[in-house]
């Protein structure tokens, strides 16, 4: 009875050791020091997809007047930063030369009527002698041939009546072209605006050129409540882009200040770079979207500064999210099935999330939807102000079940800062 008592006793504790390890494990390995993590609440986010662009601002309506015509700067009635109506007068070029030659082709003109004069008398004169030999030859007093040559002559002249009013025409129109090029030494204003650039002195020549050759640009005018920014779509992404998005806009010289505007228009056909498509670069086609800007506020802002633009091209509106980095999946393919070299379906994709509750580490089965940049929209599985792990990455990969850690809590961001257009974010390497 003794030795049967024994045994029992024995296998007793054997089975308590081993019903005991596990639970021991566990509670060594809650017991273990605490993980540090950082942590955030779950807050209302507007979760948007967006691209990002570069491009510069830019008038929409500028004129860069160049001369049409050669001349020395002789006046200039304005000056940079004033505004000026459409017809002002702006610049005077010295006029001299085109004087004379208006004088000129005006006394080549004369010439030409005097000589149309001459003409009309003499037809008239052939006339009366043609007439007079149509006389004599019906009274037998004159050859056949003698009215011929009366006919010839009178028909010459007539030739030389019509030719000479040609000749006219022609130095009128050439007269009417040293006028205009005359008007042209009085350059003005083509449009209301500011003068936002003056590149010419007085007593500098203006030389007409497509060239941009000294003298060939003499101002610029724009309307300075036109501006609007002109960004360089790369091609892949140009289909995401629709008139009336909005863009938040970054200047380099205010690159913490967010400008608000909208798509404005979208070209139809690409401005491919040559040096780009020599090269061949990716970049090589980009299409030149204009956005007009909402307000600029009290900013200093110039045509010609560089900028960069992040377009949203979709939105979800209002949901619960959470930095990208807090969201884990399993993505796993399933193994051999039952040990017969079949392979058994890929398990569903789950996400999860760890949530901070009372020290320990809990995990959380969670729906995702849409995502952005850097945040991640959660559907279902979480309530808005529960605490949950973000990171670091590398802690937030090995944690489990039940681990104790040690929170550091990010202030949630404003709801209404959140809604607002964020800077545009730049991509990082590792």
């Amino acid at each position: 009875m003794k030795q049967a008592s024994k045994r029992k006793l024995v296998v007793g504790l054997a089975v308590t050791a081993l019903l005991g390890v596990p639970v021991a494990t566990k509670l060594v390995r809650g017991s273990g020091p605490a993980k540090a993590v950082d942590t955030e609440r779950v807050a209302q986010r507007e979760i948007r997809s967006s691209i990002l662009a570069s491009g510069h601002l830019l008038y929409e309506e500028q004129v860069k007047l160049s001369p049409e015509v050669i001349g020395k700067v002789s006046r200039i009635f304005v000056k940079e930063g004033q505004q000026v109506a459409r017809g002002d007068l702006l610049l005077h070029l010295d006029d001299e030369s085109y004087r004379a030659e208006v004088a000129q082709q005006q006394a080549a003109v004369r010439q030409q009527r005097i000589v149309i004069e001459q003409q009309q008398l003499n037809v008239q004169n052939q006339e009366k002698q043609y007439r007079r030999k149509i006389e004599l030859h019906q009274m037998k007093m004159i050859a056949d041939s003698q009215i011929d040559d009366a006919r010839y002559a009178l028909d010459l002249a007539k030739i030389e009546l019509r030719n000479s009013r040609t000749r006219l025409e022609q130095v009128e129109a050439i007269l009417q072209q040293a006028n205009e090029r005359l008007s042209k030494t009085t350059i003005r204003a083509p449009i209301a605006g500011t003068i936002t650039a003056l590149d010419i002195k007085v007593g500098e020549t203006a030389v007409a050129s497509q060239i941009g050759i000294a003298g060939s640009s003499l101002m610029t005018i724009a309307n300075t409540a036109t501006m609007v920014t002109e960004v360089n779509v790369d091609e892949a992404d140009i289909a995401k882009v629709g008139v009336g998005q909005e863009v938040a806009i970054h200047t380099a010289a205010y690159p913490d200040t967010a400008l608000k505007g909208k798509v404005l228009t979208i070209p139809l056909s690409p401005r491919q770079d040559p040096a780009a498509a020599a090269q061949g670069s990716s970049r090589a086609r980009n299409f030149n979207v204009k956005v007009q800007l909402a307000d600029t506020g009290k900013l200093a802002l110039r045509p010609g500064m560089s900028c960069r633009a992040e377009i949203y091209t979709a939105s979800s509106g209002k949901s619960l999210a959470l930095p990208l980095q807090a969201v884990l999946s399993n993505n796993e393919e399933g193994g051999d099935a039952a040990g017969k070299g079949k392979k058994a379906p890929a398990p569903k994709s789950e996400s999860w999330v760890f949530v901070a509750k009372d020290g320990k580490a809990q995990k959380r089965i969670v729906t995702v939807g849409a995502s952005d940049d850097s945040m991640q929209e959660i559907r279902s599985g979480l309530a808005q102000g529960e605490t949950v792990i973000t990171g670091p990455y590398k802690t937030l990969r090995a944690l489990r079940q039940g681990d104790s850690i040690s929170a550091t809590d990010r202030p949630v961001q404003d709801a209404t800062a959140a809604s607002a257009p964020a800077p545009a974010p730049t991509k990082s390497t590792t």
